[in-house]
């Protein structure tokens, strides 16, 4: 995908988030609260994450795992599992947190060779995004305490949606003038 395709997508992600957080800080409060110990919705996004995974895993390059590629669909029937039922407490802010490490892989390697100087921004995005995805991974119950802490103050929540906002046109506007 090039490099304005994901200007666009993750401007459609940081936009909506901005717009919901603006306009509907409680409500957004509400869902993120419910979004931590939610069953389903950490099911469904483990799936995500152990699909993007082995695809990875499949397509990578790397010598050592050639001869046992052919596993690799056994291999997630098994974890994907053994996942949901030994880590049920906030397995949908793991979930999450896989995602956001597994993404910017493809991300990186499209920001890399592009010749704008602009570029170093993508790039960012995508490294902050790995340290998010790694911290939640490892500790999740930070996604839960940073929730309630901003439960308690309204006004970080608009904040939070107006930066949303600014950095998802910033990327839009990327996308279309220089990043094409």
């Amino acid at each position: 995908m090039p490099l304005h395709c994901w200007c666009y997508t993750l401007s459609l992600f940081l936009l909506i988030s901005g717009a919901a957080a603006l306009l509907v800080p409680e409500k957004m409060n509400t869902l993120m609260a419910k979004f931590c110990r939610s069953q389903v919705t950490g099911i469904v996004l483990s799936l995500i994450a152990w699909a993007w995974a082995g695809h990875a895993l499949w397509v990578l390059p790397i010598d050592f795992l050639t001869p046992y590629r052919q596993y690799i669909p056994y291999f997630l029937l098994i974890c994907a599992p053994l996942t949901f039922i030994g880590m049920k407490n906030l397995l949908a802010c793991r979930a999450l947190g896989a995602i956001l490490v597994l993404y910017p892989y493809t991300l990186l390697q499209v920001a890399r060779v592009h010749p704008s100087p602009w570029h170093i921004l993508i790039v960012s995005i995508a490294y902050i995004s790995i340290v998010k995805g790694m911290t939640l991974i490892l500790y999740p119950w930070k996604m839960r305490q940073c929730i309630e802490w901003i439960k308690e103050k309204p006004q970080l929540m608009r904040l939070g949606g107006m930066i949303n906002l600014i950095l998802g046109g910033m990327l839009v506007w990327l996308g279309i003038t220089t990043l094409r």
